[in-house]
């Protein structure tokens, strides 16, 4: 395995070299593409350009909260700035002639929990490729938010913010940063000492383990605020919990665990739901299988004890309903699902049976430090966690609801209103 990785960032790394000494001319596809929805907003509006990405599904998934939390005052354009904008400097778009992408590939990764060619690609080899090729893409940043003229840019990307940030700077934008990351260090990227007194960075809680994560990129104080983390306005409204167990067919006896591997789905929804199986306790699983539906008939297969009820859900948008009727959540490391867990508080059980990516290993460190949750190290201690959290007259489940409850948590969406219409000195 270490060798067909090192093999892969070897044919990467050629690759990069190659696009560095043979690119001589860019010709910008996007020239008549507007990236602006026009339903948002209304004539006169100042636009906000929003740059996400594809990789994994925390970056749509906070793309998607802003646009609804600014799309009533602003109008509103998203670009997926690796795969479109940036499309002649991904090298996997380039060996498979646009049939693929980097982001397809790290995609890929998540699935098969191959998080060693994640923290590499993204850590050493992405950085590496993007900043040799940096001149060149900052022309072309330059000539697409020339081209659309926002009056804001907001990224929820990591790796390439400190381009964006100069190319901001020449062209006079406000340029707003806000990390999908609990731990903002990958979004912070090459950023130092920034001397652009529109550059801001949003950050979610104001924690100090928080704060030393960013204290080496040295950003005026003035110039950061912990507005929460952009997570969907429904996690941020009541639920009509009867309603919910009717939809998805709960039982109104039995504690609800909420299974889910992020949006991609994983194999390891099969080995959770395995020992789930073996439960002790009476229990109703919700199992989110994302997008895998081939995981299904497998899943189905599955015997259970008359006990343990279960429930197979597929792609939903209902994400904020099924964490306010769970009682337990177990789930990867995202820092999506997490924090949308601390918003519906909502106990964790967190993944940590294979190697971590590097900037998810904060969110075990902060759900651990926190009393929201715990961390999963070994596929066969699950049963007996979770048979120890509904047996012991709830004490450790009851602490971990109540310490979730009590954590300070900004109301996302009234922050961010008030941040933007600060930027752009709107009323």
């Amino acid at each position: 395995m270490k060798f067909v990785f090192s093999a892969l960032l070897l044919i990467l790394t050629i690759v990069g070299v190659i696009f560095f000494f043979s690119t001589r001319k860019h010709v910008i596809p996007f020239d008549k593409e507007s990236p602006y929805d026009i339903s948002t907003g209304g004539h006169g509006r100042k636009k906000v350009l929003i740059f996400s990405s594809k990789g994994g599904g925390g970056h749509i998934s906070a793309m998607n909260a802003l646009t609804e939390y600014l799309k009533e005052d602003y109008i509103i354009g998203t670009s997926f700035i690796f795969s479109d904008v940036l499309a002649k400097f991904d090298p996997i778009q380039q060996l498979t002639f646009g049939k693929k992408t980097g982001e397809d590939l790290y995609n890929f990764f998540i699935k098969k929990k191959w998080h060693l060619p994640i923290n590499l690609t993204m850590s050493d080899f992405g950085p590496w490729l993007y900043n040799i090729n940096r001149r060149k893409i900052e022309a072309v940043l330059e000539k697409y938010l020339s081209t659309h003229k926002p009056d804001l840019i907001i990224s929820v990307i990591p790796v390439i913010n400190h381009l964006i940030l100069n190319v901001a700077k020449k062209l006079d934008l406000p340029f707003l940063l806000i990390p999908t990351d609990l731990d903002p260090t990958i979004a912070l990227s090459g950023i130092r000492k920034p001397k652009y007194d529109k550059f801001y960075l949003a950050l979610s809680y104001d924690e100090p383990d928080i704060r030393k994560k960013i204290a080496i990129a040295q950003i005026p104080e003035k110039q950061i605020d912990f507005v929460g983390f952009p997570v969907k306005q429904a996690f941020l409204e009541s639920h009509r919990e009867r309603i919910i167990r009717k939809d998805f067919n709960i039982p109104a006896a039995k504690p609800v665990i909420l299974l889910l591997m992020g949006a991609q789905g994983s194999r390891d929804l099969y080995d959770f739901t395995k020992q789930l199986s073996k439960l002790q306790v009476p229990a109703h699983l919700l199992i989110a299988i994302g997008k895998s539906e081939y995981l299904r008939k497998s899943l189905e297969k599955i015997s259970f004890p008359n006990h343990i009820t279960r429930e197979i859900i597929g792609f939903t948008d209902r994400m904020p309903d099924l964490m306010a009727v769970a009682d337990l959540f177990i789930t990867k490391s995202g820092s999506v699902s997490v924090n949308e867990a601390i918003y519906s508080n909502l106990p964790i059980l967190l993944d940590a049976t294979s190697t971590l990516i590097k900037w998810e290993k904060f969110n075990h460190k902060f759900i651990k430090s926190h009393g929201f949750g715990d961390i999963i190290k070994r596929y066969h201690a699950i049963q007996e966690m979770v048979n120890e959290l509904f047996t012991d007259d709830d004490t450790k489940l009851n602490e971990y609801k109540k310490n979730l409850e009590a954590f300070d948590k900004p109301n996302t969406e009234e922050e961010i209103q008030k941040l933007v219409r600060k930027i752009l000195k709107v009323n």
